[in-house]
């Protein structure tokens, strides 16, 4: 398949990936048996490898209609993470709805979906994304947001995706904080606060609710505003070298 003239290699039905080299395209293959390995079906998306951050508007991952870039040379665990967080953010244009999205924002105690004047940490695209990543992902790496707790990340995938976090990943968590409270138990408070109007309920491992396939709109792109959509501020442009990016909507 080809997108601009330019071939891919499609390694599923709807994701096909742009890159020479062999260890990008397992990476790619990597990441959507992630999706597969959680019960939810990949994006339908074009994954683009470069070697500089040029390539990614001057970050390491970048996301729009469809497309993710990865500027990245190795295949290490940051490229892992980095890829599954643009993944995370086409799976949500194509499958989130409004009213779920405002779900999402209540628990996690947010007022912006994804408005350019929100810092990078406080939008709530940008922490969906994050905590696909996670979920999805190896754990090696902390989420990069705020209330970043396994328990807290767990019942925030759910609403996002319909699933439970894939089998193991919380009794893997919780070994790692002894001290603390279990996180099982921790989950089920979350989700008995996440309840009430919006009728929130765990769902049943490997369960999926129908795809809502909504695009997002954007507000286009506009000086500093624009500049500073991974990171949110020049005060946290450490973060916004380690973090993807997406073009910022209200």
């Amino acid at each position: 398949m080809a997108w601009g003239g330019e071939p891919g290699l499609e390694v599923r039905p709807g994701v096909v990936v742009f890159a020479e080299d062999p260890a990008h395209q397992d990476l790619a293959r990597w990441a959507v048996a992630r999706f597969e390995r959680a019960g939810i079906e990949p994006p339908a998306v074009a994954i683009h490898f470069h070697a500089d951050a040029s390539g990614c508007g001057g970050h390491l991952g970048y996301a729009e209609d469809g497309r993710v870039d990865v500027c990245t040379v190795l295949a290490n665990e940051m490229a892992r993470r980095n890829l599954l967080h643009e993944m995370g953010h086409i799976w949500i244009d194509q499958n989130v709805s409004r009213e779920e999205r405002e779900r999402f924002l209540e628990l996690r105690g947010l007022l912006s979906w994804n408005a350019s004047s929100a810092d990078w940490s406080e939008r709530g695209y940008e922490q969906g994304a994050e905590i696909m990543a996670w979920g999805l992902g190896t754990r090696i790496l902390t989420a990069q947001i705020p209330n970043n707790d396994p328990a807290q990340l767990a019942a925030a995938f759910e609403i996002l995706t319909g699933v439970d976090v894939p089998i193991g990943v919380l009794k893997r968590d919780s070994c790692s904080f002894p001290d603390g409270p279990d996180t099982s138990r921790r989950l089920s408070r979350i989700r008995r606060s996440a309840s009430g109007p919006a009728g929130f309920r765990a769902a049943s491992p490997g369960s999926r609710r129908p795809g809502i396939r909504t695009a997002c709109r954007s507000s286009g792109r506009s000086g500093g505003a624009a500049a500073r959509r991974c990171g949110g501020s020049s005060r946290t442009r450490t973060r916004a070298r380690s973090c993807g990016c997406a073009r910022s909507v209200r």
